[in-house]
């Protein structure tokens, strides 16, 4: 593993529009369809730690940027087959993360947990948009 290659401000850039992205997915764009397909009521968002849950949501961020980075540039290539990593195979990788690892994991637990189809649209949605990004930014500043 060759962390020396990893830009460690691309990394934290990314974790911040990963959690920003998630503030705007579950906040105004998607949030009340959300709570309602969790079934927690007003009272109970209300009651939550927020600092708790918004600063380990913020870790968990960080920590899948890293793994990225890590994916896209910590494993040294054999001399002569370096490909460098453009802004389009930053958004593909990150595209296909989403649509064939995170939506059919998510789907899968959705579905055994008795969940509607459209939490699971929510959720996957926002993983799906949000790798694609991180793919983008991860690239661009490589």
């Amino acid at each position: 593993m060759d962390f020396s290659s990893i830009n460690w401000l691309a990394v934290l850039v990314a974790a911040i529009a990963f959690f920003a992205l998630g503030a705007l997915w579950y906040g105004p764009i998607f949030g009340k369809k959300w709570q309602r397909g969790v079934n927690l009521s007003d009272e109970e968002m209300k009651s939550a730690n927020m600092g708790k849950l918004f600063g380990s949501a913020f870790v968990l961020a960080l920590l899948i940027s890293l793994g990225m980075a890590m994916f896209f540039f910590g494993f040294a290539a054999e001399p002569g087959c370096e490909v460098p990593m453009t802004v389009s195979m930053g958004a593909m990788y990150g595209l296909m993360t989403g649509v064939f690892f995170l939506l059919p994991s998510i789907s899968m637990n959705y579905l055994f947990a008795r969940k509607g189809v459209a939490l699971m649209l929510i959720d996957s949605g926002y993983h799906i948009v949000a790798y694609t990004m991180l793919g983008v930014i991860l690239a661009a500043w490589q």
